[in-house]
Parts: C-alpha cells; sequence; structure tokens
C-alpha cells in the first residue's frame, strides 16, 4: 500500500455536503438586504446561530459611513432558513477592544454601568454604557452619572420597539450626533450627563439580547396536568 493511503477507500469530502445561504440584516439596519453567504450542513441546526460582523458591514450601502464603525461589532442570530436565505434577530453588539483602548487617556475617569431594560415589544437587553470624562471626577459626580444615564434609559427603551432599539444605540441610524459620542441614545444621555461634568466620550459600549417575548412564554409554560384515571365502578 502506498505511504499515506487510508483503508477504507476514498475519503468523503463534507464540504460538497454543505448548502450555502443568504443571510439576511436584522430589521433596524438600512439598507435592509443580504450581509453574509455562509455554508450549512443542516438548516435546522444552523438556527440560532450566532454570525459576527462589524457595524461597517451592516452599512455597506447606506451613504451615513464614519470610521468608527469599523470599530464596532455587531452579532447577529439566524431565526429561520427558507429558501437558501436566513432570517436573523439583533443579538448585541460591542466596541471592538482596540478601540475601547484607543479611548483611555491619563488624567481621565472611567465610568461604566451595566442594566438590562425591555423594549416596548418585549425584548429585553443587557445595556452597558461606558463613559470618559474629560478630567478625574470623585465617586460622588461618577455615581451621579450612572444615575442620570439609567434615567434617560429607562425613560426612552420601554418607548422603543426592537427596530428603533437597534437603529438608537448602534449609530446605523442617521441624525445628529456630536462628536463625544457614535449613537442617538448616546447624544441623549451626553445632553443630560455634560451638566454634571465635561465628557470626552459617552456610548453604549455593549448590547446583549437576554430574552424575547417567544423564549419568556417557552420559560412560563406550565406541563399540562393529565387527570387521574377514575377507578371503575
Amino acid at each position: 500500500m502506498a505511504k499515506g493511503a487510508k483503508k477504507g477507500g476514498r475519503v468523503r469530502d463534507k464540504w460538497r455536503d454543505k448548502q450555502w445561504v443568504v443571510v439576511n440584516k436584522p430589521a433596524g439596519f438600512e439598507p435592509p438586504g443580504s450581509v453574509n453567504y455562509v455554508p450549512i450542513t443542516d438548516a435546522e441546526q444552523a438556527k440560532g446561530r450566532v454570525i459576527e460582523n462589524t457595524l461597517h458591514d451592516m452599512m455597506k450601502g447606506n451613504p451615513d459611513q464614519s470610521m468608527d464603525q469599523h470599530q464596532i461589532k455587531v452579532f447577529i442570530q439566524v431565526e429561520k432558513i427558507n429558501d437558501g436565505t436566513a432570517n436573523t434577530r439583533f443579538k448585541g453588539h460591542e466596541y471592538a477592544k482596540e478601540f475601547l483602548r484607543s479611548l483611555i487617556r491619563r488624567g481621565s475617569s472611567m465610568v461604566n454601568f451595566v442594566h438590562d431594560y425591555t423594549t416596548q415589544d418585549g425584548h429585553t437587553f443587557r445595556v452597558a454604557l461606558i463613559a470618559f470624562t474629560q478630567r478625574r471626577v470623585n465617586a460622588s459626580k461618577k455615581h451621579e452619572i450612572r444615575l442620570t444615564a439609567h434615567r434617560v434609559l429607562s425613560e426612552r427603551i420601554p418607548q422603543m420597539t426592537v427596530e428603533q432599539f437597534v437603529q438608537q444605540v448602534t449609530g446605523s441610524k442617521s441624525g445628529e450626533v456630536p462628536r463625544e459620542t457614535n449613537s442617538l441614545i448616546g447624544a441623549a444621555i451626553l445632553n443630560e450627563v455634560k451638566k454634571i461634568a465635561t465628557i470626552r466620550h459617552i456610548g453604549i459600549k455593549k448590547t446583549k439580547l437576554v430574552s424575547t417575548p417567544e423564549s419568556r412564554a417557552m420559560t412560563d409554560a406550565k406541563p399540562v396536568e393529565i387527570a387521574a384515571e377514575q377507578p371503575a365502578q
């Protein structure tokens, strides 16, 4: 037998068994359309698969582009596949580590804040905010910044649909955004927080989908009780 040959005949090429599908953007990203072309083995097993892109990838074709969009990662999750096309939902986003490192400066304070919020249509997201002040601030002002950010988020997010939430936190919707932030909701928080301290940057550094109305319905569903058979008379 020749060196390196394997018993049992030809090795099956797994790539030939794969099917390529077009992955559509979730609601909230403009312009709508496809963003990926990925291989799958089985449509059912592919459900729930999370695909990473940059915000720049998600915004291709939109004239409102910026350099920061390369520094923001967006995660989308496959919901269903039909006729070679995968529909997705927004799973979350986050700042790239390199972008976060570039924001750190000596003589500046960093403020972090994390809390869960639920949209008008019942999608709960874990929202992480980050702020960098121009100069160092004390613990009291940091606490005040967190309270103010929480007030703005708790007032606004429950009034949004999930599509509006995506547009507001990722910066995927055009609008007047100050240079100290990169999203519309960041601009709203900045408008209030700048009364407390001079802000160099403030934004939603990370979001994560915690639950959906469908997932909660599955969790809260009670098993049907089977009535005990009555003994024969």
